[in-house]
């Protein structure tokens, strides 16, 4: 599951996403949209309906989460 993710500075309408990551979903951390293709739809919702936060992050906050771990 590869987000692609809209920069807001730019202008861009919602809902455009890609001919692959057509469904928008958020940033588990920042709440920034994010596009996933229907394989990242399918687990985000697995992820959900078992009853896990949203695992979904964008890639600045996935680097920010990794050197949290890192630095423990």
């Amino acid at each position: 599951m590869l987000p692609y993710y809209i920069d807001q500075s730019e202008e861009k309408l919602l809902g455009s996403g890609t001919p692959v990551n057509q469904h928008e979903l958020r940033c588990g951390m920042c709440a920034r949209e994010l596009y996933v293709d229907d394989e990242g739809y399918r687990r985000y919702h697995e992820a959900t309906d078992s009853g896990l936060d949203n695992p979904l992050r964008c890639d600045n906050c996935s680097d920010e989460y990794d050197d949290l771990a890192y630095e423990g």
